[in-house]
């Protein structure tokens, strides 16, 4: 699978390695679901990410109004490169978080 959620001393990450396409958006959905905390941080950990779907961009601007905070410590550039052409670089990275 290329997404995982864990939870460690009380941080959550979403790992996002390899290719996540639109053949990933409804299972990362359902992961989501069933183990995400809405009131916690949440850190998007992209440093394996190799391409990414505009349909998984979308699902990520939804969890930014989901949970407190979205972070993106050390964007890959295949994350990098896919806001760009989506447009969604400053919608998901203005702010507060960390390049």
């Amino acid at each position: 699978m290329p997404f995982s959620m864990t939870t460690d001393a009380g941080q959550q990450t979403l790992r996002l390695e390899g290719a996540v396409t639109v053949r990933d958006a409804s299972k990362l959905g359902a992961v989501l679901a069933a183990s995400l905390d809405d009131s916690r941080p949440l850190a998007v950990d992209t440093s394996g990410l190799l391409d990414i779907d505009t349909c998984v961009l979308q699902l990520l601007c939804s969890l930014q109004k989901t949970v407190p905070e979205l972070i993106f410590a050390a964007p890959s550039a295949a994350l990098l490169n896919a806001m760009e052409r989506a447009q969604l670089r400053r919608s998901l990275l203005g702010g507060g978080d960390t390049l």
